[in-house]
């Protein structure tokens, strides 16, 4: 029989909440409780969202005003579906709760009480651009004589002061740990620094991470608003909170502190994958001890996943030592066990995962219910070249397209210049990237040495220097030698492969490291360019591709503009809180997943193990992991063996189904093909460049 709870309060009409048809036993529980520290730990697909929604309706049918109430969560988006939610629930107006972004909440809280710490109310909000442009100010003002290519950048530099801000560490610490190639400019990063923080305070301006700072200075520096604040807020929730970092959890926990702990925090810690941006794994897994008396609840009715799916993961996280023990358990009927499939190598990978898509969509499975995830952007990179050759639309959401990336342009406008001197466009990319070269220098390059009857042989004349500026010219020398070196590999006839390579050893990395934020994925996105390029005997064949590759996604994209059924690509961490029909999961070997980067820190096996928990609780059906047996190697015609990722080692065998592919797509035909698909439309492609 089901029990239905009319509750009524003095200031709302009266509010049903059907909590017995409505929510599980765990779920209930944790919306009935009441005040105190709560830790909701909420497993994959367990309803988190109703939980804290219903939690949310649950205290205003209690009595507590919508403006009494503060979620925190780590999008609006996420905080207006919420809020929605809980309208539709109550039938009342819950535009005073105070919902929102940890951002968003702090300049709510800025705008009113900002004026006690010296800032106006009408301050300024600078985006990433404008950040970007005050740091620019402040490297001309400290007088950083920038001879070669080795300051950061004004957006790396922003990163680092962000990155140190959010970890609660010193400049010179972060750049010791995770910049190590700037240390010798340390002195001048902090001076920096600390002249960006003045030219802030003098024009009024904040940045992002100034809306969590200033709240927190609010908070430990004026305490009578800190009362005001735990009187006000007589409710605090956050979403997600393995996410958070150490500046937001000791804001919320601060606020805490002054309304009798009244805070249910909500996430689950299998699922703190973070790091890399400053979240502190420990806010989640030590909350109980910061706050005495914490009631723990435990969400495990998994409503997404079949029973074969979640034994896997279940199995899977168990390894991890530091977490909260939970077991997920399937409200689904039974269905089929997660697929384990080696291939030869990521050609073959790739030519399976594109067929098993094909298959799903003529039985009846769309794009749209498909993704392919994988642990870095760079391992997409031979997948989307061939989804494009198959005419199978798809949208990248782990950023922009392979080889649409500024930093693969980059490489490739050092081997245009080899194959056509005559691009003009190639050299201006290339001259660009010089120090205190711009495009006025660059047009009085180009008219200089198109004059000549090789522009190629006339850059590498010593006299061109005369052309730039005398402090450029140190690096346009430097250019010079690393031009060199490409044009006498271009020469000995090698390979494209090898000519991806011989940029990789030119002073190009320097650039990439001070110009482009997170340059070591930057990095590895250039070594799959170059695993790429090993499909191509000539560079003009493997140039024309690239211009293919492009002329198809185009044709793909206006053939398929009213038919928005795509299929979706996406790293694991772009892919928290989603969820699929059927999920593929690419490179799980050792060296690709767990990543070997993670491996070197302080925890980092147990975060890439909670990596690959959220990426195969994504998967609703079907579950294909894949992992390629031998690794083609950038550097000569080498093959390395590979062994399965430990992931899946450490597995029974049982929990999980062996795939095959069968001969006839092996890596060989693969490559085949993509040599045969270039000379089909450039019958000249494969001769003599």
């Amino acid at each position: 029989m089901t029990r239905t709870f009319h509750l009524h309060s003095g200031g709302f009409a009266s509010i049903r909440l059907d909590l017995e048809r409505d929510l599980n036993d765990a779920q209930r529980a944790a919306v009935t409780c009441g005040e105190g520290p709560k830790l909701v730990i909420a497993g994959a697909g367990s309803g988190k969202t109703r939980t804290i929604t219903y939690r949310v309706a649950y205290l205003m049918a209690k009595g507590l005003q919508p403006s009494q109430i503060l979620l925190a969560t780590f999008t609006n988006k996420a905080a207006r579906e919420m809020l929605s939610r809980v309208e539709a629930l109550t039938g009342s107006d819950v535009g005073k709760v105070w919902g929102g972004t940890f951002h968003a909440i702090g300049n709510r809280l800025l705008r009113q009480f900002g004026q006690v710490i010296g800032l106006k109310p009408n301050y300024t909000i600078l985006d990433e651009e404008d950040q970007r442009d005050l740091l620019k100010v402040c490297m001309a003002e400290a007088k950083i004589k920038i001879e070669t290519k080795r300051f950061p950048s004004p957006a790396v530099l922003g990163e680092l002061i962000s990155f140190a801000f959010n970890a609660q560490q010193p400049i010179g610490q972060i750049v010791e740990s995770r910049y190590p190639p700037f240390v010798e400019w340390t002195a001048e990063l902090v001076d920096v620094a600390r002249r960006y923080e003045a030219k802030k305070r003098s024009a009024n301006a904040v940045d992002y991470d100034d809306l969590l700072g200033h709240w927190l200075k609010l908070l430990e520096e004026h305490p009578e608003l800190a009362r005001r604040f735990g009187g006000a807020f007589r409710a605090l929730l956050v979403d997600e909170y393995q996410d958070t970092n150490a500046i937001q959890a000791r804001i919320i926990e601060r606020m805490a502190e002054q309304n009798g702990r009244n805070l249910m925090v909500v996430g689950d810690d299998a699922q703190s994958i973070y790091r890399f941006r400053g979240a502190n794994y420990d806010n989640i897994l030590r909350f109980p001890e910061r706050n005495p008396g914490t009631e723990l609840f435990k969400l495990e009715v998994n409503y997404r996943s079949t029973p074969q799916i979640l034994a896997f993961t279940n199995a899977s996280i168990l390894h991890n030592e530091h977490q909260y023990r939970k077991q997920l358990i399937a409200q689904r009927p039974g269905g089929l066990r997660p697929v384990i499939v080696p291939v030869n190598d990521i050609y073959q990978e790739a030519a399976f995962v594109a067929e098993r898509i094909l298959q799903l969509r003529d039985e009846g499975c769309g794009l749209e219910d498909l993704a392919v995830l994988y642990r870095a952007h760079a391992h997409s990179s031979i997948l989307q070249a061939e989804l494009i050759r198959r005419n199978i639309p798809y949208e990248v959401r782990s950023g922009v397209r392979f080889f649409e990336q500024a930093h693969i342009k980059d490489v490739v406008a050092h081997l245009k210049v080899l194959d056509n001197p005559f691009d003009e466009i190639a050299w201006r990319r290339l001259w660009l990237m010089l120090p205190r070269v711009g495009n006025v220098t660059a047009a009085r390059l180009w008219q200089a040495v198109i004059q000549r009857a090789n522009p190629l042989d006339a850059t590498l004349e010593p006299a061109l220097s005369a052309q730039v500026q005398l402090a450029a010219r140190p690096a346009f020398t430097r250019f010079q030698h690393d031009l060199r070196a490409l044009r006498t590999a271009a020469a000995e006839d090698a390979a494209p492969a090898a000519l991806v390579q011989a940029v990789l050893d030119t002073s190009y990395p320097e650039y990439l490291r001070t110009q482009y934020e997170s340059a070591a994925s930057r990095l590895e996105d250039i070594q799959q360019l170059g695993v790429f390029a090993r499909s191509y005997r000539s560079l003009r064949s493997f140039l024309s591709e690239l211009v293919l590759l492009g002329e198809l996604y185009g044709q793909e994209v206006a053939a398929s503009s009213a038919d928005q059924e795509r299929l979706v690509l996406s790293s694991v961490h772009q892919a928290k809180g989603l969820e699929w029909r059927a999920v593929f999961l690419l490179r799980m070997a050792e060296g690709s997943f767990p990543s070997d980067v993670a491996l070197g820190e302080e925890g980092g096996e147990e975060e890439e193990r909670r990596v690959f928990y959220v990426a195969t609780t994504r998967a609703k059906d079907e579950l294909y992991i894949t992992y390629p047996l031998m690794d083609l190697s950038l550097r000569g015609n080498n093959q390395l063996l590979l062994q399965p990722s430990r992931f899946l080692r450490e597995i029974d065998a049982g929990l999980s189904e062996q795939g095959q592919v069968a001969q006839e797509m092996g890596s060989d035909g693969v490559r085949q093909d993509q040599d045969d698909y270039a000379q089909e439309r450039w019958p000249d492609a494969h001769g003599d460049s």
